[in-house]
């Protein structure tokens, strides 16, 4: 039962946790906070992710609906594969066709810039819009040296102009040059092959074919007006615009590069979306999405709005925290298995992969990342006619970049809030602890000054943390009431020499009579020796009795006297002349050594003396028999050193700490005196009231016993 018991407590204490690891999972709690906020910001972010896949579905099937048994639109939508496309836009009224944008300004934001890619001032921009039956336009030409049309010159190509190039039904293109003279109205010639002859020997008439030019800051301006018949079934339409210097060097500035269209000209040519398609998608179009409509053939007819691009914050500075979390997504990414959402996607065709299905009129949606790291989902859905034929694909492509960057802000929110929240804790904690550990002290210090250098109790309680209501002042509590219960004992303790002395001397006193009388009338003989036996021994008790009396009543003698300055060297002279003569020996007992100057010490000649008494009594019974004692006073800065040497044996090591405690004696008793301990107790008290200390040291060669009590000197 008892090795059980053990072998509890032991496991106890090996299970019990030690503060470090107690801190360890404190700190653990507190990382714990922003790793949970950010697993939070992530399962957040899959589901947005899955919701934002629903609502393309969703936006899916509504393209669906669009196009369902409107085979009509599908078909008139131009093929994107092969033509640049840029859309007009619906005007609310017809352009007054007069150099100034008023008509414009609402769709300034949407015109299409182009240039040459040479020479970033040779660009220009186009707007175009419908109104009824006419197709307006509005060129911006970035120019630093507008050149215009000298009127006797034979061609048209030696001043900065415009070519139009308007196929008609029956595939022969039209070409339409606009040349100005001066600013304002332009002139409209139909011209041959070379862009340079005219075709007819007049221009167009401007009824039919309106253009005006005006100069602009660092160009100038364009606006054209022509008929919508002019346009073919596909509504293709070409555009260029030609630089000429001074030098009549021309600078061809057309909407693409030749090489990104099939059709063969000089200059591109132009598509023009549906207006009832194109109105009807860009109702439903959503911000950050691209809609792509196929044909059977996936063939790309239609393509409204456009993916977000990360090419555009390329050369942005990261902050910290955008860093950071970058390079955790990709750790996440690389990781990737344990969680799905992070992991990449490995098949680089998933787009043709997704089409691939919804030709196979599937429904399906999948996700992927772009070489810049961009993430794209998509969903996809067949478009089916009333015979279940298909007649096309509709793609819905969004970016996650919007969440990327919510989730970025989610991230920045949450770790600043981590971080205050965590540093709002340990301030916390640490306050706490800092009071704790202050009230810990306070405790600890007036624990320490209830006790004096004697190790006795000066208070009967505790005052610090006695009131408080928690677990220390429950120990506070507990304490004092030890404390309490200490300080009567010690009283009972101090008191018990002057009760005994009290008690034992009535009884002494009547057998010493007893024994006196005894004596008096007369006793046998032989029995004289067991009368000087008993004698002797109430001797002994007496004198013990008179010794703990005195120990117990010396401190409170002590705080009755008065220091005095005097000649300390004066004093221990006369001391150690008396000391000499009393020993009615014919040689020198104790030495005195001491320079002629006096030693001024403000202190108590008897006290000094009955010190002297103690060590004096103490050098003689361990000196070597017919040694002299040696006692020295000297000064040494401000304070003076008085020193009582004998040879003799030495101290053990063992006892020169607790050399001066009360009742610790290292005496053989071989005679009749009693000894208790008490006579260096009684030098440590005296001295240390002097405001003075006493130390021992062993000496050797010869072997030896020094004392030295050390005293501050009165400075007058």
């Amino acid at each position: 039962m008892v090795s059980d018991s053990l072998n509890n407590k032991s496991t106890e204490k090996r299970l019990r946790p030690r503060l470090n690891l107690q801190w360890l999972v404190l700190v653990l709690a507190l990382v714990s906070i922003p790793w949970l906020g950010y697993r939070f910001v992530a399962e957040t972010r899959v589901f947005l992710v899955e919701g934002q896949i629903l609502a393309q579905e969703q936006l899916a099937q509504g393209v669906v609906t669009l196009f369902q048994g409107r085979s009509d639109l599908l078909a008139e939508l131009p093929y994107l594969d092969s033509q640049q496309v840029v859309f007009s836009h619906t005007l609310v009224k017809p352009a007054k066709v007069d150099g100034h944008t008023e008509e414009w300004l609402d769709f300034q934001l949407l015109a299409h810039h182009f240039d040459t890619g040479d020479i970033a001032e040779d660009g220009y921009s186009l707007l175009l819009g419908e109104y009824g039956d006419y197709i307006y336009g509005l060129v911006k030409v970035k120019d630093n040296l507008t050149v215009l049309r000298q009127p006797d010159h034979p061609r048209l190509d030696t001043s900065d102009h415009l070519r139009l190039s308007l196929p008609d039904r029956y595939g022969n293109e039209r070409r339409l040059l606009l040349v100005a003279e001066q600013p304002g109205i332009m002139q409209a010639w139909y011209v041959k092959e070379d862009w340079a002859t005219r075709k007819y020997n007049y221009p167009s008439s401007n009824f039919i074919i309106q253009a005006v030019m005006r100069p602009i800051l660092d160009g100038y301006l364009v606006e054209f007006a022509l008929p919508n018949y002019f346009l073919n079934e596909r509504q293709e339409f070409g555009l260029a615009v030609v630089d000429v210097d001074d030098d009549l060097v021309q600078h061809l500035k057309t909407l693409v590069n030749p090489t990104q269209t099939t059709i063969k000209s000089h200059y591109n040519l132009l598509a023009m979306s549906s207006p009832e398609a194109n109105r009807m998608l860009e109702k439903i179009d959503r911000a950050n999405s691209q809609i792509v409509v196929y044909d059977s053939q996936l063939l790309i007819r239609a393509s409204v709005g456009q993916l977000v691009s990360q090419s555009t914050d390329a050369n942005k500075l990261l902050s910290p925290l955008e860093w950071l979390q970058n390079l955790g997504n990709k750790v996440l990414r690389q990781l990737g298995q344990w969680f799905d959402y992070f992991a990449p996607v490995v098949d680089i065709n998933q787009e043709q992969i997704l089409l691939q299905q919804g030709k196979d009129k599937k429904y399906a949606r999948g996700r992927w990342h772009t070489p810049e790291g961009e993430e794209i989902i998509a969903n996809v859905a067949p478009i089916i006619d009333e015979t279940d034929d298909l007649l096309g694909v509709v793609m819905i492509k969004q970016s996650t970049r919007k969440i990327l960057r919510l989730q970025s802000q989610a991230m920045e929110n949450i770790v600043l809030f981590s971080f205050l929240t965590v540093l709002g804790i340990v301030l916390a904690l640490w306050l706490f602890f800092w009071r704790l550990a202050w009230r810990i002290r306070r405790l600890r210090r007036e624990a320490q000054q209830m006790i004096d250098a004697q190790g006795r109790l000066q208070v009967n309680r505790l005052h610090s943390e006695t009131l408080a209501h928690d677990e220390i002042g429950d120990l506070a509590r507990s304490f004092s009431s030890v404390v309490a219960r200490l300080h009567e004992h010690q009283i009972f303790l101090s008191n018990m020499p002057r009760t005994l002395r009290h008690e034992i001397n009535n009884p002494l006193n009547a057998i010493n009579t007893s024994l006196e009388n005894l004596q008096r009338q007369g006793i046998e003989t032989g029995q004289q020796r067991y009368l000087n036996a008993a004698q002797r021994g109430l001797f002994k008790i007496s004198a013990i009795v008179e010794k703990l009396s005195d120990a117990a009543n010396l401190e409170d003698a002590l705080a009755e006297d008065e220091l005095e300055p005097l000649d300390l060297r004066s004093l221990v002279q006369t001391y150690v002349y008396h000391q000499n003569r009393a020993t009615h020996q014919s040689n020198t007992d104790i030495i005195f050594l001491a320079s002629a100057e006096p030693i001024t010490v403000a202190c108590v000649d008897y006290r000094i003396e009955q010190m002297l008494d103690k060590l004096l009594d103490n050098a003689r019974d361990f000196r070597t028999p017919n040694t002299v004692i040696t006692v020295q006073l000297y000064r040494q800065e401000y304070d003076c050193h008085l020193e009582v040497e004998n040879i003799g044996p030495q101290i053990p090591a063992i006892m020169l700490d607790g050399l001066f405690n009360y009742m610790v004696s290292g005496r053989q008793i071989t005679s009749g005196k009693p000894h208790l301990g008490l006579g260096l107790y009684v030098v440590k008290l005296i001295s240390q009231f002097h405001g003075g200390s006493i130390m021992a040291f062993n000496l050797n060669q010869p072997d030896g016993v020094l004392f030295r009590v050390q005293l501050p000197i009165l400075i007058v």
